[in-house]
């Protein structure tokens, strides 16, 4: 598994997510984090509330858990969601929190 991610990169992340316009650009840098390091339940709560709203915020959420080190705390990124949205994500990531 990559580094967990560090205060000052998760930051820098954050920053540069909200000067991205557009939700596939936004998309494309969510992947390319997703893949570079590991993060705690909390980061990705912190970047899916970033995120402007539905296909992203749940895309976000998705694409972060295969690198999630607690993911027996993976609800408090999931309480970010409406009903249907929690479903839709624990199905597609199979899991029962």
């Amino acid at each position: 598994m990559a580094d967990l991610i560090t205060d000052k990169d998760i930051k820098n992340f954050e920053e540069q997510l909200k000067g991205v316009i557009l939700d596939r650009d936004r998309l494309r840098l969510v992947k390319t984090i997703a893949n570079s390091f590991s993060f705690t339940s909390e980061n990705v709560k912190k970047l899916v509330q970033i995120q402007h709203y539905g296909e992203p915020k749940i895309q976000t959420a998705i694409l972060m858990y295969p690198n999630v080190t607690d993911k027996q705390n993976y609800q408090i990124v999931i309480d970010q969601f409406y009903e249907e949205e929690k479903k839709m994500i624990k199905n597609q990531l199979n899991i029962n929190l």
